[in-house]
């Protein structure tokens, strides 16, 4: 067996189960190779001496398929365990029997057999699993899908539908990456990865839009990449820009899982976050950073930035020193 380094999701390929391990040790040792296997994690075992696991993981040509039967358990990704881990990946989630409860920032989903979600791993998370759960995690470099989307660098949680169309290609072909992988030649190993990360890039991009549609959103998200810095940018103001009524605007929105205002908070957001780890701009207050990117008042850029990355803006800076 070959088990990850730590945080990392660059394993080659192994087997681990709790099936021949002392009760006495059962539990940290499931604790340390869940989180070796699927990133860093915290994680409480309902049944410490009775708990049952096993792993199967592969490395695909840059991407990690992780293979999971769990007894009952719950877990969560906060700053230390997101700061102890190596690289920059998102999570293909696909359930294949069981129930497994996840929430990560504004999102909230109960997720069935058949059903996936794509998950943030530089963002906090949570997750619970409430009986006997097979499921199959592809683990990508967010680059990587930026590139199969046109560029676009994903950022958040969405959930997927794997039960019809090109979801059902997707949670199809990594079901069946799931029981053969370790079946796959060295030398297709770069195609089976490829074959997920494009279809994943083709499920995420608007191609099902209207192209009026389509043109509608990509002047929406110019113009709030343009204006980030201004307080009085909002749905309203968008939508007189582009010149929709603001229902219309909404119902335009409504297929990226997200509102226009969430989105927005998002931005800037993210944008306060590079500048707090930027050394340019250490002489800039945090009220400084968040009122150069458009937010009104400091406690709401607080409480904000707090429930996006679940710490306050001044220890993520001081933490990123």
């Amino acid at each position: 067996m070959n088990a990850a380094g730590s945080g990392s999701a660059g394993v080659s390929a192994g087997q681990w189960s709790t099936r021949n391990l002392p009760d006495a040790v059962r539990a940290e040792a499931a604790r340390h190779m869940l989180s070796q296997v699927h990133l860093p994690w915290s994680l409480k075992l309902r049944d410490r001496a009775a708990y049952q696991c096993r792993l199967d993981w592969r490395e695909l040509g840059g991407c990690t398929l992780i293979d999971c039967r769990s007894a009952p358990l719950a877990g969560w990704r906060g700053t230390p365990e997101i700061r102890r881990t190596q690289g920059d990946h998102l999570g293909l989630l696909l359930v294949l029997s069981g129930t497994e409860r996840v929430r990560q920032g504004e999102t909230a989903a109960t997720l069935g057999s058949g059903d996936m979600l794509l998950w943030d791993a530089a963002r906090p998370l949570a997750f619970e699993v409430a009986g006997p759960l097979h499921k199959i995690t592809v683990l990508i470099p967010r680059e990587r899908l930026a590139r199969a989307c046109s560029g676009d660098r994903f950022e958040g949680t969405r959930p997927l539908n794997g039960h019809a169309g090109l979801g059902a290609l997707v949670a199809g072909h990594v079901t069946a990456l799931g029981r053969f992988a370790h079946e796959i030649p060295a030398g297709d190993v770069p195609l089976a990865s490829d074959l997920i990360v494009d279809l994943l890039g083709r499920l995420l991009a608007p191609t099902e839009m209207p192209a009026a549609a389509g043109d509608l959103m990509s002047r929406v998200l110019r113009i709030v990449e343009a204006r980030l810095e201004d307080p009085d940018l909002s749905p309203t103001t968008i939508a007189a820009a582009v010149g929709v009524t603001p229902r219309y605007l909404h119902m335009a929105f409504a297929d990226s899982g997200r509102t226009l205002s969430t989105h927005i908070r998002l931005r800037r957001t993210e944008r306060m976050r590079r500048d707090l780890t930027d050394p340019r701009m250490a002489h800039l207050s945090i009220t400084d950073i968040a009122m150069r990117w458009g937010f009104a008042d400091s406690a709401h850029a607080s409480r904000t930035f707090r429930k996006a990355y679940g710490m306050s803006p001044s220890a993520f800076r001081a933490g990123s020193r």
